[in-house]
């Protein structure tokens, strides 16, 4: 939809609706919203300007149930109609449907990513509904038959609806479930094992030592079945800053190497020393390198090797991480299908282990997530070798993985716009505040570069007008979050918008802006 999705909002209530409209400026589509608070104000708007989509609400001061509904689609045959309410009722449900609107959903679970589908697929239907009527006027096709297969799609359209929200709500209760009693046992074990409760012999030593493991397995999975869930609902953010990789290393390396231990696998880590500081969410790649070991691990038979190894590509701008094992390897078909969630190989590999195939998913997408690239080499009998890169700390770098992973999830052409930050010189503990602060901020796409610690430049996907949306929404989650903040309220930052380039056309001219906004002095800023 060129020029964006134009929204009508109609919500009594102040409060939710400025959730709704934070809601939709969170998301990766731009949304143009008008808001009324009455159906009369909403008929009005709806006679003078066109609009792609209606959020209505049940209850209105100047009409209830679905008589909104009912009055926009006798108003207007060709928008498309949600239902936005807090009454989760399938008979209510059915009735609006019925009415003439293409969906019906509850605010409770009206995430970001659940709203803007929603929108997009009821605009898609409301289309497709205006085709089909035309398309039964030309040719003459029976009324009869055509209503009876649109109430067969309908009801076929609220199953899938009522079993994928099911199955979401499901991962999340039985994945938040698990947690507390996964850490009981942890610590049970640990209480034993250290000899808490009286001296352990050899045998029951490792026994306890691959208990410790398994749970460590549940939790992983755990943490997986959580991202994909985030991933689903375009929640999963990251804190991106400059780090070292050995960081990294050191952190995860302790469990990796209890998991090899109780499977007799030689884990050897091969990380250089003065390896040049690299960019991205520390946390999301020790997940990474965990998924990718995990999974060498557990394809790989007792006794074998498994080798952790990165290197710097100054040329390409990246360090590149690699596992490798010695196990049974890949066929080309497998290959294909290896980074698709729930997809595991071959028969033969799958008789040999156990999970759900989430690992390597997860993998790839936490990679992406830190504009790093994934690639696999395998051969059946000889191994496989997972690898994938993590920018350098340069900034130009960065902002040009960044350019070029938007161009490709985007299928129209995105633009960036350049946001310069500043704040008066503060300690490092500070500017850490102020840094997870406006990470907390960014969308799923969107990208921070601290350059000082009173420095910071945001690359935002959107444009001009979304990107004005964006900062005021910045501040106005500043000034709720320093009502209750424990630590005071933090340091005064200034913002300033420094431009909008579509990054297809003009990176050239981005990037020279982009060192602009790192070299310029910004203290002066509105």
């Amino acid at each position: 939809m060129h020029g964006g999705v134009r929204v009508l909002l109609i919500e009594d209530d102040s409060g939710h609706s400025l959730l709704v409209q934070r809601a939709l400026c969170k998301t990766s589509s731009e949304f143009h919203v008008s808001w009324a608070r009455t159906l009369a104000e909403a008929m009005e708007l709806l006679r003078s300007d066109p609009f792609d989509v209606v959020l209505a609400d049940l209850s209105l001061p100047d009409a209830s149930d679905l008589e909104g509904v009912k009055q926009i689609r006798k108003l207007n045959a060709e928008v498309a109609i949600v239902v936005l309410t807090m009454l989760e009722n399938p008979q209510i449900e059915q009735a609006a449907l019925d009415c003439g609107a293409q969906d019906y959903l509850s605010k409770d679970l009206a995430s970001p990513a659940i709203l803007e589908r929603s929108i997009h697929h009821a605009i898609q239907r409301q289309e497709n509904e205006v085709s089909i009527k035309e398309l039964v006027h030309s040719l003459h096709v029976s009324q009869a038959e055509l209503k009876k297969q649109k109430q067969l799609l309908k009801r076929k359209n609220r199953r899938l609806r009522h079993l994928y929200r099911t199955a979401q709500r499901f991962v999340d209760n039985v994945s938040h479930e698990f947690r507390t009693p996964l850490t009981v046992i942890k610590d049970y074990v640990s209480l034993v094992q250290e000899g808490m409760f009286g001296p352990v012999n050899d045998e029951q030593h490792r026994l306890l030592e691959i208990a410790s493991v398994r749970v460590d397995d549940l939790n992983n999975m755990v943490d997986d079945m959580l991202d994909v869930s985030k991933l689903e609902a375009g929640l999963l953010g990251a804190w991106r800053r400059i780090c070292q990789f050995s960081e990294v290393t050191e952190f995860v390396a302790p469990s990796l190497k209890q998991k090899a231990a109780v499977r007799n696998i030689d884990l050897t880590i091969d990380v250089p020393d003065g390896l040049p500081n690299i960019y991205c969410d520390p946390e999301k790649i020790g997940r990474v390198i965990i998924n990718l070991v995990v999974n060498a691990i557990k394809f790989s038979g007792d006794n074998s090797r498994v080798t952790l190894s990165a290197r710097a590509d100054c040329e390409a701008g990246e360090i590149v991480v690699s596992v490798s094992d010695n196990g049974p390897g890949m066929s080309p078909e497998d290959l294909d299908l290896i980074f698709k969630r729930f997809r595991r190989g071959s028969v033969s590999i799958q008789q040999s282990t156990k999970g759900f195939g989430l690992g390597l998913n997860i993998a790839h997408e936490l990679t992406l997530l830190n504009f790093g690239r994934m690639h696999v080499d395998s051969e059946l009998g000889r191994g496989s070798t997972f690898s994938f890169s993590i920018p350098l700390a340069d900034s130009e770098v960065v902002l040009q993985r960044f350019a070029e992973q938007l161009r490709q999830k985007k299928k129209s052409l995105p633009a960036v716009t350049l946001v310069a930050v500043h704040s008066a010189p503060v300690g490092h503990e500070r500017a850490d505040d102020i840094d997870f602060f406006l990470s907390s901020m960014l969308r799923h796409n969107d990208l921070l570069w601290r350059e000082t610690t009173h420095d910071w430049v945001i690359a935002l996907a959107a444009g001009e007008s979304e990107a004005v949306r964006f900062l005021d929404r910045m501040k106005q989650e500043q000034r709720q979050l320093e009502r209750n903040r424990l630590g005071g309220p933090l340091p005064h930052f200034n913002t300033r918008a420094m431009g909008t380039w579509p990054t297809a056309h003009e990176e050239q001219e981005l990037l020279a802006q982009w060192r602009n906004c790192l070299t310029s002095e910004t203290a002066a800023c509105p």
